[in-house]
């Protein structure tokens, strides 16, 4: 397996460094930070690095749908810390990743949050160039991966051009993991759930 313009980056919540006990959640964001830097594992490729975050090509015009699609973005409260994106060779297709430490319990109720926005947003109205553009929702099935997973696939046209989404929200320990996999052709789920499980491993290998 191949993934395509995979984009790590790693938010930090407003407020974590109080709620979490300060120290002990930045420790344990950055270990998992680091631990998927150094992802080798053949059957994902993170080798084409471009330097850049991953940005959506789309607003959705619906404020709900926005927050869920905020997940793969990274706008966790304060944003970003940091982030990276590779490339391949796979027309349009990308992958974005983004973690998150809570408070310990937190984590379990941010993921509750994630499949009520799931279910909140069934079809994502487009906000891009070309008529008519939006996203359908419908169920990605997934195997259980981390603590918890939350999944679901949006497909439609963006900017006019045929776009596929699937996105993964996994909760290990205190990290939220967020997996966004899009393309402008018909995506594969299994690698979806694949690197999900990857990252899930990887994160809590690093907190072990």
């Amino acid at each position: 397996m191949r993934v395509i313009g995979v984009v790590l980056a790693c938010a930090l919540l407003a407020g974590a460094a109080a709620a979490c006990g300060g120290q002990r959640s930045r420790e344990e964001l950055s270990r998992a930070r680091k631990a998927l830097a150094e992802v080798d594992d053949p059957s994902v490729d993170f080798t084409d690095r471009a330097g850049t975050g991953w940005q959506p090509p789309f607003r959705p015009a619906d404020e709900r749908c926005g927050k869920l699609f905020d997940l793969a973005e990274g706008k966790h409260g304060d944003g970003v810390a940091e982030a990276a994106s590779f490339r391949g060779n796979r027309l349009g297709e990308t992958a974005g990743v983004v973690l998150a430490a809570y408070a310990p319990g937190d984590a379990r109720q941010a993921l509750r949050t994630a499949a009520d926005l799931m279910r909140d947003c069934p079809v994502a109205t487009v906000k891009a160039a070309g008529a008519g553009d939006r996203l359908v929702g419908s169920p990605l099935p997934v195997r259980t991966i981390g603590d918890g997973v939350e999944a679901r696939r949006y497909k439609g046209r963006v900017g006019g051009y045929p776009y596929e989404m699937h996105l993964v929200v996994v909760r290990t320990g205190g990290i939220l993991i967020s997996l966004v996999h899009t393309g402008m052709a018909k995506l594969d789920p299994q690698r979806t759930e694949e690197l999900a499980t990857l990252l899930a491993a990887k994160v809590r290998e690093a907190a072990e």
